[in-house]
């Protein structure tokens, strides 16, 4: 697009450091919010060396743009935090073109005036209907408006940073008046808009920015009264710019956090009225089409909590299960059932609620030696292991089978069909390992496939709890636990635990996963060998 320089200065100093300031202090915010489920706290903040981001800026040909810099240096790559679907690892970043001119000063799509004649005379409307639409009516889009200058391409001057649940790319601009701004890129998907991420009161505003942060995932929330309120921005905001979208998204998430920790004072009714008013917004005035979340991470979150018990809460047990059917539907119930120790409810939801082929020989098994009783035959013969209704189901199985003594494991096992015992055995040993320096010596080389992960995280626990009720243990020891934090990649979920067994040994989570990646990569790498020694004559 040729057309006059934007009156625009990238942030300086001053204001960079008020930014990284903010979010830092929003990212400690979310994380206490968010016990037993800071998987994003925990990949989002991995700092970058100076080294690894100069290298890819000596790769590029180019400095990047300071506010994004400085948030590599401090916080790590953004793309698994903030976007939907990450990029490539910052490390691995070299795009041909980004040390060439941007060439835009401003959105590269169809100008307001012709998007309204469009609407008018198709009678659509471009936001329902899609860019792809309105850009079909031309040959090629590219060349539909504005002019590039030269040989230029529109995403010249741009690194990728990932792309939006609405499959937008991101694209932080590299140079120019523009750098350091974020832009969303369609083309490829539904059309070929272009157009700044946060651009004040323009109309493409919700349309982009809410496809960025999902600002508007929990807007039938607003009304109740127990909500928090929106945190302030900043007072100098700059449109597009990275690190106030990012602030923007932090906000958001944060407020979430805060809305998800009042839900521990509702009761069952309220949680289930505004559940519902999330999954059918435009039965209570929303407009159709839009998605805006679920309480799914809440109650996840809280049986994640519980799971990291030295032993159980029979309270949380029991609001768990409330909660379970009231957010998720009776299906859901089996884990938060065995959680409670609900074993006959366990049962009848087993055999009257689900399909044949939807039962849990597991479950069932796992029922019956609870009870002391022999599990109900199964209607069918499974030719595979039995389904698992939730994610959590497993960890929620393992964790009660290494509460019971070892005849009632062998019960459990005799009981279920050999495809569902052959795969539970090894996970079974596994989560019920030693807490000794041989035993995590072993594990640590095993490779940690899902199922492995599970078993391991059990082991984990376990290891922590055995550890904090013998007190002072060896530092071998807390180096392989932290280490089997890292390979089960939940350092950020047991950190807390961690530090209180080892004496405050790391000042954050981030020392912790350094530590224990470095005991990994020393100790699965192969050492080579020792010359042979000739002795003296």
């Amino acid at each position: 697009m040729v057309g006059e320089s934007v009156s625009r200065r990238p942030l300086d100093g001053e204001q960079i450091d008020r930014r990284l300031a903010r979010i830092r202090e929003l990212f400690a915010r979310w994380a206490a919010l968010r016990p037993g489920d800071r998987e994003v706290w925990r990949i989002g903040l991995s700092p970058l060396g100076e080294a690894e981001v100069a290298g890819v800026e000596a790769r590029m040909g180019l400095r990047l743009p300071e506010n994004y810099r400085r948030y590599l240096l401090e916080f790590g790559d953004p793309g698994n935090g903030l976007m939907s679907y990450g990029s490539q690892p910052f490390g691995q970043q070299c795009e041909p073109r980004s040390a060439k001119p941007f060439p835009l000063n401003g959105p590269w799509a169809g100008g307001l005036g012709e998007i309204a004649e469009w609407e008018r005379t198709e009678e659509g409307d471009f936001f329902e209907d899609g860019p792809g639409e309105f850009y079909g009516q031309f040959d090629d889009p590219k060349d539909a408006f504005y002019d590039l200058p030269g040989n230029a391409e529109y995403a010249d001057g741009t690194l990728t940073l990932g792309a939006t649940r609405s499959h937008f790319l991101a694209r932080l601009v590299l140079n120019g008046p523009w750098a350091g701004t974020v832009w969303f890129d369609s083309f490829g998907y539904d059309g070929g808009l272009i157009h700044l991420a946060d651009d004040g009161d323009d109309p493409f505003q919700d349309y982009t920015l809410g496809s960025f942060f999902d600002a508007e995932e929990w807007r039938p929330l607003v009304g109740q009264p127990w909500f928090p309120a929106l945190e302030e921005g900043v007072a100098d905001p700059a449109p597009g710019d990275f690190l106030d979208l990012t602030l923007g998204w932090l906000r958001y998430r944060v407020r979430q956090a805060e809305a998800e920790r009042a839900c521990d004072q509702l009761d069952v009714a309220t949680i289930k009225n505004v559940n519902q008013r999330l999954r059918s917004p435009h039965d209570f005035g929303f407009p159709r089409g839009h998605t805006y979340g679920s309480f799914g991470p809440y109650v996840s979150g809280l049986m994640r909590e519980e799971l990291l018990r030295a032993a159980p809460d029979r309270a949380s047990c029991e609001r768990i299960v409330e909660l379970t059917e009231a957010v998720f539907g009776v299906k859901s119930l089996p884990a938060a059932l065995i959680l409670a120790g609900r074993w006959q409810e366990l049962i009848d939801i087993e055999l009257n609620t689900f399909l044949e082929h939807e039962r849990s020989a597991v479950n069932l098994a796992l029922a019956a030696v609870m009870l002391g009783t022999e599990p109900a035959p199964p209607a069918m013969a499974p030719t595979q292991p039995s389904p698992q209704h939730t994610g959590n189901d497993r960890w929620v199985v393992l964790n009660t089978l290494t509460r019971i003594n070892a005849d009632q494991q062998q019960q459990f096992l005799d009981h279920l069909p050999i495809p569902d015992a052959t795969e539970l055995r090894p996970l079974l040993q596994t989560a019920t390992l030693p807490v000794t320096k041989e035993a995590l010596d072993g594990l640590l080389t095993e490779d940690m496939s899902d199922l492995n992960r599970v078993a391991a995280t059990v082991m984990l626990v376990r290891a922590l709890h055995t550890m904090a009720a013998d007190g002072n243990p060896t530092t071998e020891l807390a180096d392989r636990v932290c280490a089997l934090a890292v390979a089960v990649d939940r350092v950020g979920d047991v950190f807390d635990l961690l530090t209180a067994v080892t004496g405050d040994r790391w000042a954050d989570w981030r020392a912790a996963r350094e530590d224990g990646q470095r005991w990994l990569d020393t100790h699965r790498t192969p050492q080579p060998a020792a010359e042979p020694t000739v002795p003296e004559r």
